[in-house]
């Protein structure tokens, strides 16, 4: 069957519904699986007393500041965090004057991050910057750094029995790509500006697909007005996240779905003029000489 701007225009609605989500059967628990808990359990009753630095039941202060520090961080490396916080905060207790008791601070805050306690952390991280605005991690952007990266801890992830992530609620995903924006404006030469740029990036792509996913929404249901306005609404809000050609062809396409032609071809021409090796450029001129041919549109 040859291919047609009428035929693609017809079969639009098919080409914006979203994928049916497949689910992997679960696995029967094996018989053993019970036993094995019961020889775990014995075991850890058995070595709790060698466990002791694990779990943090009781910690050894040493005599300085700088040492209770360096225990403090050996015990977040472990992932320790109950040690950690004790220690982190008898040196802000003991040694309010010493720079280990600054640092221990900013610690605290890694703490509840690599606890996964995310909004404490952002707050605990907000706070030292506010306290401390000349300390080296804050003029490093490290402290700024890891705000933008526990609000990316925070966004919806895509597991295999639940709806993808650009279906959810973006609200986080939001916060942390306006956290490394402004990341990437205020520290143009931190080490950790390669590593914002990145998740810059997959956050803004994640916004535009949310909003490509609800366009889709309203297109499937025959609402193309309110497919307009958030396709229109994308291409304003996020430019850099690298899909405007396909954005702008589904715009034109959804113009021309409501007959409104002459702004079908507006759409397709500047897709040609800014984006003209990519293949939404090719797929627009075929549109705009059928405008042309079937309306005497120029």
């Amino acid at each position: 069957m040859v291919k047609t701007p009428e035929r693609d225009l017809m079969n639009m609605m098919t080409i914006c519904k979203a994928p049916k989500h497949s689910r992997t059967p679960r696995h029967p628990k094996a018989p053993g699986l019970i036993l094995a808990a019961w020889i775990a359990v014995a075991s850890s009753l058995f070595g709790c007393a060698a466990q002791a630095q694990v779990t943090g039941t009781k910690v050894s202060y040493s005599a300085t500041s700088q040492q209770n520090y360096k225990k403090g961080k050996k015990a977040l490396k472990s992932k320790n965090f109950e040690d950690a916080t004790k220690y982190f905060k008898f040196v802000k207790a003991r040694y309010p004057f010493s720079k280990f008791a600054t640092l221990s601070e900013l610690r605290l805050a890694d703490v509840l991050r690599d606890s996964e306690k995310f909004i404490a952390a952002i707050d605990a991280y907000k706070t030292f910057i506010k306290e401390h605005p000349t300390h080296p991690m804050v003029e490093s952007g490290y402290a700024a750094f890891h705000i933008g990266m526990s609000y990316w801890n925070l966004t919806p992830g895509d597991f295999f029995i639940m709806p993808p992530s650009e279906e959810k609620d973006q609200t986080s995903t939001e916060a942390a790509m306006l956290s490394f924006k402004r990341f990437l404006k205020r520290f143009p030469d931190s080490p950790h500006k390669k590593k914002a740029k990145k998740y810059y990036q997959k956050a803004l792509r994640r916004l535009a697909a949310h909003e490509m996913y609800v366009a889709s929404f309203y297109l499937g249901r025959d609402k193309p007005k309110g497919a307009i306005f958030r396709l229109e609404y994308l291409i304003k809000k996020y430019p850099d996240a690298g899909v405007q050609p396909q954005v702008m062809f589904l715009l034109g396409m959804t113009y021309l779905r409501l007959k409104k032609r002459q702004q079908a071809l507006t759409v397709f021409k500047s897709i040609i003029k800014k984006y003209p090796g990519n293949y939404n450029a090719k797929k627009a001129q075929r549109y705009v000489a059928f405008i042309s041919k079937e309306f005497g549109l120029k």
